[in-house]
């Protein structure tokens, strides 16, 4: 039965299962059958008696994934499997915690507090300690905590660290924090990794009996683990050293979330003798698109290498389609689509959208609508139906409709303003007696009983600040309006001092709206260009987007959230320098490698096709200017990919889409620098000035589309690249 069960698997796949001599470290590339290799391990220890299931701890990532695991390990056994430990570290480490935690002083029936319970501690503590809210935001103390513990840094350890005021107080919120918890029997999720590791250091026999009770530990995406993950599987193999984890560095894409890439790439290192099996024959892609995936993450230096393969055939080439502007790259993304649909034997639920930020997707979405194509938004919601969005539209909808008292009920307290939910029930309550709206009741502040003097001051001040905007909102643009709403309701400043990667979506999100209305204002006669005109089209667009899902749909989704899963046709847009690989990465080696195996990710969701797209100009926020048009270079992991890889497709809109990307391909000219210099009055050492950036010395010269492209490294040692038509330099002696 053992060998049927073996036959089922590829020779790396079946050596991964059968190897049981120690420690094995199982390199699975991308859609190389890594959960196969788990359940059936799992399968071969069990039927093989060499295990029981209760001696055998395996850790995923997901419940879902979990559960899954177990029914199939189920299914290939044929029979039931009681006693398994199988679940996510959390969960697992919860479990322990349950038996053990009356070991440092709690009893079983603690209580696990989820973000917002922390939030609620957090408060009160620094209520307690008169820390001012607004000068240091409790998310963000739970932030720092949070990472804090990951790293396994103590509140006393982080005290001894802090050199700066905001730490310093940070450290004191910790503390307390800490003792609350303790007073309250209960652990935050961080405590659930970090108390085992605890109970396992102070009681050593406890050590010993989880050793010995587990037998075997498989490990699924061992590259996302993070220190406290690591020392936890470290302790409990330490003795037995029968340990199997299964992972991929080069999809390692969680750093901001705690995720350590070194776990994986020293195993060797910490389990000497460890066997290693690279798992390259992939199931999903075809060879093309391997070789494009594979020749792009080669350029990563943290990683211990693969190289992917297929027998599905060599397939489609990468298009590359290049848009005006990304109102046209989401047009394009809809030719293809529609093309997909007509011409060949693919439905809508086959085809995949992603992107690097959640704010891409409201013109992708807008383009969607208009053609009437039905889609779901995985991992987030529709860019209108974000919560930071739909509170500045109901900021909109009241300043237009003072009646809409649903909108303004919504907003009353957003951003906290100190008008809670008893003083609103009580205005309620009199605007029902009195049989009139909510605004109304709001301007007789003076006749609601039982409420405080503050409360009733409060509520003027917002009604004038109202009813100033709604006389404003009667005469000028839309976009006038919004940005000053936006401004002096301080919707984009609550997020803004936050340093949680949310806090700052939230924030692109608010931008990306107000780019919205700005090109909606200029698309727009100033008669057609108020902000009831603008709602009432975004009331249209959201109106057409009530699709059924169990209908076909268009997936639409970031690159982060695609991972694992799988696709006949994948669409990554806005591969432009500076919006992927984001502009922070482009200077910090880490973070470049992490923007790479991101999109080494995204190229291996694609099946059979892979279009690859970009814009030449974006929208993009700029402080002074929304609608701020940006020009764009090409994301250099485009330059990455052997050009003999890549189809470089033609558009009506674009009139060439492909020209100007020649020279960020393989095989350009070797003489193509010198050229250009030949024709141009720019040389490599020349110093020049820039009336911005001061003196520089010219240290590239390099053809462009757009004209002579030279980097210049300025005397405050910033390095600049410029497009020398348009940058008015001039050349200057080098004794100047």
């Amino acid at each position: 039965m053992a060998l049927d069960l073996l036959s089922d698997l590829n020779p790396q796949q079946r050596e991964a299962v059968e190897y049981l001599d120690g420690p094995l470290l199982v390199l699975a590339g991308a859609g190389s059958g890594k959960t196969r290799v788990l359940t059936y391990k799992i399968a071969y220890l069990i039927q093989k008696d060499l295990v029981r299931p209760w001696e055998i701890l395996a850790v995923t990532f997901t419940n879902k994934a979990a559960n899954e695991m177990k029914h199939r390990v189920e299914k290939l056994l044929n029979m039931p499997i009681t006693g398994l430990w199988i679940g996510t570290f959390h969960s697992i480490c919860a479990r322990i915690l349950r038996r053990e935690a009356a070991r440092i002083g709690y009893s079983s029936n603690f209580t696990i507090y989820d973000v917002d319970n922390q939030l609620n501690h957090i408060q009160r503590i620094m209520e307690f300690l008169n820390i001012d809210k607004d000068q240091l935001k409790p998310r963000h103390v739970q932030y720092v905590i949070s990472q804090n513990k990951n790293q396994l840094i103590s509140p006393e350890t982080f005290d001894k660290k802090a050199i700066n005021f905001v730490d310093k107080q940070i450290a004191r919120i910790y503390w307390e924090y800490e003792v609350a918890l303790r007073r309250n029997n209960a652990f935050d999720f961080d405590d659930l990794l970090l108390k085992p590791l605890e109970i396992f250091t102070q009681h050593h026999e406890v050590l010993e009996y989880y050793q010995k009770k587990f037998k075997y530990i498989l490990v699924d995406e061992y590259q996302d683990t993070n220190k406290a993950q690591y020392y936890f599987i470290k302790m409990l193999s330490a003795e037995h050293r029968q340990v199997c984890v299964v992972g991929d560095e080069d999809q390692s894409i969680y750093r901001w979330r705690g995720a350590d890439i070194e776990n994986i790439l020293r195993f060797e290192k910490d389990f000497p003798g460890c066997k290693v099996v690279r798992l390259e024959k992939n199931y999903r892609s075809t060879q093309r698109i391997l070789n494009a995936a594979n020749a792009v993450v080669a350029h990563n230096l943290q990683r211990l290498g693969k190289d992917l393969w297929s027998d599905r055939g060599e397939g489609e080439k990468i298009r590359v389609i290049v848009g005006q502007n990304e109102q046209d790259e989401a047009r394009q993304v809809v030719h293809i689509i529609e093309e997909k649909i007509r011409q060949e034997d693919y439905s809508l639920k086959d085809i995949a959208i992603l992107y690097r930020t959640n704010a891409q997707s409201r013109v992708l979405e807008d383009q969607l609508r208009l053609a009437n194509i039905p889609y779901q938004i995985i991992g987030g919601v529709k860019f209108y139906e974000r919560k930071e969005v739909k509170d500045v539209l109901a900021y909109f909808r009241v300043l237009v409709n003072p009646d809409d008292s649903v909108s303004l009920q919504r907003i009353i307290n957003v951003p906290a303003r100190g008008i809670g939910a008893v003083t609103v029930n009580r205005v309620l309550k009199y605007a029902q007696e009195k049989e009139i709206s909510m605004f109304q009741a709001l301007q007789e502040v003076d006749q609601i009983p039982d409420l405080t003097p503050s409360a009733r001051t409060r509520i003027q001040v917002f009604v004038q600040q109202l009813e100033a905007f709604q006389e404003m909102a009667e005469r000028e643009n839309a976009f006038e309006i919004a940005s000053q709403v936006v401004d002096t309701f301080r919707l984009r400043e609550m997020y803004e001092r936050a340093t949680l990667p949310e806090d700052k979506v939230r924030v692109e999100n608010i931008n990306e709206l107000l780019n919205s209305v700005a090109i909606f204002v200029k698309k727009r006669p100033p008669e057609e260009a108020r902000l009831v005109h603008y709602l009432e089209e975004v009331s249209l667009v959201t109106d057409i987007d009530r699709w059924n899902p169990e209908n076909p749909s268009v997936t639409l989704m970031t690159l982060h959230s695609a991972k694992g899963l799988e696709f006949p046709v994948v669409i990554i847009t806005g591969l432009e320098n500076g919006l992927f690989p984001l502009h922070r990465s482009l200077e910090n080696q880490e973070e470049l490698e992490e923007e790479r195996r991101l999109f080494y990710v995204g190229m291996t969701r694609a099946k059979d096709e892979l279009y690859l797209l970009w814009a030449r100009t974006r929208h993009r926020f700029l402080r002074e200017s929304f609608g701020q048009i940006h020009r764009n270079e090409p994301s250099k992991f485009l330059s990455e990919i052997p050009k003999k890889y890549l189809q470089e497709m033609r558009s009506e809109s674009t009139g060439g889409a492909t020209e100007g990307l020649e020279e960020f391909f393989h095989g350009r000219p070797s003489d193509a620098v010198s050229a250009l210099e030949d024709q141009s009055s720019f040389q490599l050492g020349q110093w020049v000035f820039h009336e911005n950036f001061g003196k520089g010395q010219i240290v590239g010269v390099e053809p462009s589309s757009r004209g002579t492209k030279l980097t210049i490294v300025f005397n405050n040692k910033k390095i600049m690249k410029i497009i020398a038509e348009y940058a008015n330099l001039q050349v200057v002696d080098t004794s100047d």
